[in-house]
């Protein structure tokens, strides 16, 4: 048990014992109080909840009235992997069910995806809401991004059409970080050093050198992400409805609002000034303006635009960096790609320059990228979504209302009968694919979606900024490739294993890797 565990157990027992230290009248008052929010939380946790009984089951069940969640959690925490590859395995083309570390989720065969994207008709799967069951966002301030799909929108649109604007900067910002982290050899933690540059980067993109070079803003964005997630981790065990209570008690929680703070004070002075600019006004190419000239009805409001900043970082930050230290890892376990990962990369630069163009045509960068992607997928699960409407598919089955689906992206993408030696990494495995003939030359890129490819979602909401993602990632990897030489420390050869809980999987945070300036 943590202090803050500790803390908040004992705060409540303190208002117990003070409540039976009440008169009768209070006490009997107060009894019946909890009885009516005891008999709320019944129905929400045992009637409302959608039956599910005939989806096949992975894993342990939860048992009678779900007294055995703890146990089943426990075991999804440990042992996610094997249950869901093995869920996978067993009903390959149909659907099964799984306790997750949140909720019970419904694992859809990816053969569902055609059909969820032409014939379901639209509104019958909600994505907002299951990222806000994940994130539970009620409690972690960040309903105030979800009410509205401004972010979304402007991530489909002019972020990805930018793009072309936006691969000079995240260079010259790249060089300018790398040349002052990395004068000389050094041996770094792969994973601050990349969530730093990756943090940096991202911020170029939002605001410019005035936000990339920005340390109290630089902290709070690196740090939200797994702040978010250890308050959500932490509450998750109590009832909903005890959630605002506990919340101001956990240490995590003004850690939060210290980085909603942060985030004000970065940006609600900024905003207010775009959000004044007019049409024919010269306006900066930057998320800032992007956000500011899309923003609608309570939108258009500069602490709310900053709020949307630290979720543009959640979503941007360590999601690009686990990536990156991946495929670290694996250039430096395969270090027979590295020369020829370099003169793509050269190649590409000499034809083309730092451009849009040029980051396409690294085309064997890419496939690395991908394989590497492929074998250390973030998540076990994409595609999370709640049913608002009864999911009927021409199969017969039916999906209640309020189920969470999901699909199996890691499972699939280490399914023999898709990927030939699934387990050999293979770094020109996708470059090949694409070389195969004119139909493949434009498939199979890092960000690419399709049935065999999940890591970024399926379909019209596919993750909005993997473009993005996929450029910034490039963009860094191809300046370590063109001036570093990188390897493990003296004696290993092998890459470490990554660390799995539950349905996420991070690479070895306390792995270090040699970086020495080339000549």
């Amino acid at each position: 048990m943590t202090t803050t565990d500790v803390n908040v157990t004992a705060k409540l027992q303190q208002l117990l014992q003070e409540f039976l230290q009440r008169d009768d009248s209070t006490r009997v008052l107060g009894t019946a109080g909890l009885t009516v929010v005891f008999l709320v939380w019944a129905y929400y946790r045992f009637l409302a909840t959608p039956d599910l009984s005939f989806v096949p089951r992975a894993g342990k069940a939860p048992g009678p009235f779900g007294f055995g969640i703890n146990d089943v959690k426990r075991d999804f925490a440990k042992n996610g992997t094997k249950i869901i590859n093995e869920g996978y395995r067993k009903n390959k083309n149909g659907m099964f069910l799984v306790q997750t570390l949140n909720v019970e989720r419904v694992v859809l065969s990816p053969k569902y995806i055609e059909e969820i994207n032409s014939k379901v008709p639209e509104g019958t799967l909600d994505m907002v809401e299951g990222l806000r069951e994940r994130l539970l966002s009620a409690q972690t301030n960040l309903d105030v991004v979800f009410r509205s799909p401004l972010h979304i929108d402007v991530c489909k649109d002019q972020l990805t059409r930018n793009l072309h604007h936006l691969i000079a900067p995240l260079n010259d910002e790249a060089n300018h970080t790398l040349s002052r982290l990395i004068p000389q050899k050094v041996e770094l933690r792969a994973y601050d050093t990349m969530v730093g540059i990756i943090t940096k980067n991202a911020s170029r993109m939002f605001g410019g050198t005035t936000i990339s070079r920005n340390e109290e803003w630089l902290k709070s964005a690196a740090d939200y992400s797994m702040d978010v997630v250890s308050v959500a981790v932490k509450l998750r065990p109590y009832p909903a409805f005890v959630r605002p209570l506990i919340y101001p008690f956990l240490e995590g929680s003004k850690i939060l609002d210290h980085h909603l703070h942060v985030a004000k004070k970065t940006f609600s002075h900024i905003f207010a000034e775009r959000l004044a600019l007019k049409d024919g006004d010269e306006k900066p190419i930057d998320m800032l303006q992007w956000l500011a000239d899309s923003a609608r009805g309570s939108d258009r409001n500069p602490d709310v635009l900053a709020h949307n900043m630290l979720f543009m970082a959640l979503a941007s930050v360590h999601t690009s960096s686990a990536t990156i230290i991946h495929v670290l890892f694996d250039l430096c376990a395969n270090p027979e790609f590295m020369e020829q990962l370099r003169q793509d990369v050269q190649q590409a630069v000499d034809e083309s320059g730092w451009t849009l163009a040029g980051i396409a045509k690294m085309k064997k960068v890419d496939s690395f990228m991908k394989e590497s992607q492929r074998m250390n997928q973030a998540v076990l699960m994409t595609f999370n979504r709640k049913v608002s409407k009864p999911l009927r598919f021409e199969d017969g089955t039916t999906l209640p209302v309020g189920t969470y689906i999901t699909m199996p992206s890691h499972a699939v993408a280490t399914d023999p009968d898709i990927y030939s030696n699934p387990e050999t990494f293979d770094g020109f495995r996708f470059y090949d694919k694409r070389m195969s003939s004119k139909v493949e030359a434009n498939r199979h890129q890092f960000a690419t979606t399709g049935p065999e490819s999940l890591a970024f979602g399926q379909g019209k909401t596919a993750c909005p900024g993997r473009f993005f993602a996929a450029s910034n990632i490039k963009v860094v990897l191809a300046n370590l490739l063109l001036n570093y030489d990188i390897s493990f420390p003296p004696g290993q050869t092998e890459r470490p294993k990554n660390l799995h809980k539950g349905g996420l999987v991070r690479p070895d945070p306390r792995q270090t890797l040699i970086f020495t300036p080339r000549k």
